[in-house]
């Protein structure tokens, strides 16, 4: 039986660690969280975080796991990171390591996005100096170079630094970069399998999906597409956090976990998502993956993982 390595095994990760099972994987679950849901669902669990490099590669060890296996996270980002590094070293395929600092490491990611002619906001590396470089008039955002975290973007108003991290961490580990505020129209952009799946963005709570950005739109894909071809990440499945003015347009964030607001469109429309999503990984197999064109469907998908989600009808009814 083919085995695959599962990193995080907590609620958001069952639909897609049922559908692994499915598929007749035997597997290998680890999580920092010793009584994770899924401790009890998977074949094997080990009490390892996903950051832990060395002890993922004790696990991999214990199992005998080689290339012949498989690797699978639908956890945060630093998932991949570990995931990526592992598969390295067992030479089993995956993102590269050097693909997922690029884009997690923020000042690399940047320096990639210019490379390709992809706009971005102004961006430097923040210094006490940087200080005496700010325009009064505008408004800043102060973030750490690794990550995704809330906790290190802070909104800078009238040049008011707040108080920074003194000792470096998983999020912080060499500066913070500051960014000028761009106003404008938020975007998330889903490219997986030759599909391009477009949500226009009212909020962080509520979004609607649309066929294409508007005029221009066949240009931002294709560069964004040059951007993805870079990484070797053409088989992969990559979001795009944009914004869009009457200047132009400017990409903000990449990810690589599963698609939140996508994975809802499908709930509400009846489709087993975490399935076509685990398939399209394990097996390379693209069949089931959603058709956008096919998808796309006048509704709001509005709330928060906290809070839950409702979908209200573009036309009336939920």
């Amino acid at each position: 039986m083919a085995k695959v390595f599962f990193l995080g095994c907590n609620n958001d990760q069952i639909p897609y660690l049922h559908a692994a099972q499915k598929l007749g994987f035997k597997v290998i679950g680890t999580d920092i969280n010793a009584n994770a849901p899924g401790a009890k669902l998977v074949d094997h669990f080990y009490n390892v975080s996903y950051t832990d490099i060395d002890g993922l590669k004790r696990v991999a060890e214990i199992e005998g796991l080689s290339g012949k296996d498989r690797i699978f996270t639908a956890a945060a980002h630093f998932a991949y990171e570990g995931a990526s590094k592992l598969s390295a070293t067992l030479n089993i395929s995956f993102i590269s390591p050097d693909a997922v600092d690029a884009c997690i490491d923020k000042t690399k990611f940047y320096a990639l996005l210019k490379e390709h002619n992809v706009p971005v906001p102004p961006t430097d590396l923040y210094t006490a100096a940087s200080l005496a470089n700010l325009d009064p008039h505008k408004v800043y955002f102060l973030k750490s170079d690794y990550g995704k975290s809330p906790n290190y973007c802070y909104r800078i108003v009238n040049g008011q630094i707040p108080s920074l991290p003194k000792v470096h961490d998983l999020y912080y580990r060499r500066h913070f970069l500051i960014q000028e505020e761009v106003r404008g129209t938020h975007y998330r952009i889903n490219l997986y399998a030759e599909q391009t799946c477009v949500f226009l963005k009212f909020s962080d709570t509520a979004a609607v999906p649309i066929r294409v950005l508007g005029p221009g739109h066949a240009d931002v894909i294709s560069k964004l597409r040059k951007v993805i071809s870079a990484l070797g990440l053409e088989t992969q499945f990559t979001k795009f956090d944009l914004i869009i003015n009457e200047e132009g347009w400017n990409v903000i964030d990449i990810g690589l976990d599963p698609p939140m607001r996508l994975m809802l469109l499908c709930k509400y429309l009846g489709i087993d998502f975490p399935s076509a999503y685990t398939r399209y990984y394990l097996l390379e197999d693209a069949s089931e993956m959603p058709v956008w064109y096919d998808i796309c469907k006048p509704v709001v998908i509005q709330g928060s993982p906290q809070q839950g989600f409702k979908f209200i009808k573009i036309g009336g009814g939920e």
